[in-house]
């Protein structure tokens, strides 16, 4: 197993606001994972979208390659957080720059998941992304590994 820390939404500038929330992103193997820690804002986004591709065309030089988000501390985010999400996962649709399996970390327990959980599958769905919810980290890379 070959891990290593790839990049996080800190390195980003933005233009205007500040990103609220974080996400460090970890290649293991042939598995993103995107650790996200909220509550997340529109500007996140955009940090994603800066940091993530370059990442996602690296990984993907992987025959199979699969990506697990793992979200910790707050789930939550407006509205226009959750267009914002949906828009960026429907560009990496038509870019072809989305794995063979994702998978969805968020435990019951972390605040706003019951609310968010399936607001964000539901933005997997618009943007034709098949994804897999497990309450635990362990269980999401268990289960990519095997799909892989």
């Amino acid at each position: 197993m070959s891990q290593k820390k790839a990049g996080t939404t800190d390195d980003f500038d933005p233009l205007a606001f500040r990103p609220h929330g974080r996400v460090t992103f970890t290649i293991d193997d042939n598995v993103l994972i995107c650790d996200a820690v909220g509550p997340f804002n529109k500007e996140l986004i955009e940090a994603i979208e800066a940091v993530e591709i370059d990442l996602i065309h690296e990984i993907k030089e992987n025959e199979k390659w699969g990506d697990i988000v793992v979200i910790s501390g707050s789930a939550l985010g407006s509205e226009a957080t959750l267009e914002a999400f949906t828009a960026y996962l429907k560009k990496l649709v038509a870019l072809g720059l989305v794995s063979n399996v994702t998978a969805l970390a968020l435990s019951d327990t972390v605040e706003g998941a019951s609310i968010m959980k399936p607001r964000l599958i539901q933005a997997y769905a618009e943007a034709g992304i098949p994804l897999t919810v497990f309450p635990k980290v362990n269980e999401a890379m268990v289960w990519v590994k095997l799909h892989l």
